[in-house]
């Protein structure tokens, strides 16, 4: 299982993320936490940037909508680097980065939102439809906001009940990345 780790030269500031998982995230989002403390007495534009290291098979939704929050907060710019892959929940997080990167190998996948509910009676699972959707348009509305893919794109995927695979050459397309590196 991979783990976040921060790397103890502050002129090089690196934070790798892997799983998407409470633990991982809190650990991240510590650590940009931390940098934009330790940076509290520069401008915004002398900041060096925290550099986020992705390889992620996606996670829990919550706490990556959690990461995307703190690194649109986070004063000291965030520069997203991916290699091997940025799917499921990675997907969202890739494209939140200040200035977006990834390897020329890099695989990228979008897809329909999943979340375990148990035996339950039919007023749960109501809810737990309701928080659905609502999770759902989030995770939709980042990428949206973050790329050039529109609300229409991402319903025909749905509509097509498959993952939206994509390449480096296609991110750059789509506006998910910045540049191939």
């Amino acid at each position: 299982m991979a783990t976040t780790k921060r790397n103890t030269n502050k002129h090089n500031r690196i934070i790798t993320l892997g799983e998407v998982t409470n633990e991982h995230i809190c650990e991240t989002i510590q650590q940009i936490y931390e940098i934009n403390n330790e940076d509290r007495s520069k401008e915004s534009d002398k900041r060096e940037p925290i550099k986020l290291i992705l390889n992620s098979p996606g996670g829990d939704v919550y706490d990556g909508v959690g990461l995307i929050d703190v690194i649109e907060q986070s004063e000291t710019p965030i520069h997203i680097y991916v290699h091997g892959q940025a799917q499921s929940m990675g997907f969202a997080i890739a494209t939140a980065g200040h200035v977006r990167y990834a390897s020329k190998r890099t695989t990228f996948m979008y897809h329909e939102i999943s979340w375990e509910t148990n035996r339950e009676k039919l007023q749960y699972h109501e809810q737990e439809l309701s928080e659905g959707k609502r999770l759902w348009q989030m995770y939709d509305d980042i990428i949206i906001n973050n790329t050039k893919i529109s609300q229409r794109k991402l319903d025909a995927v749905k509509r097509a009940h498959k993952e939206w695979y994509m390449t480096a050459e296609e991110a750059i397309e789509w506006g998910v990345i910045d540049e191939i590196i």
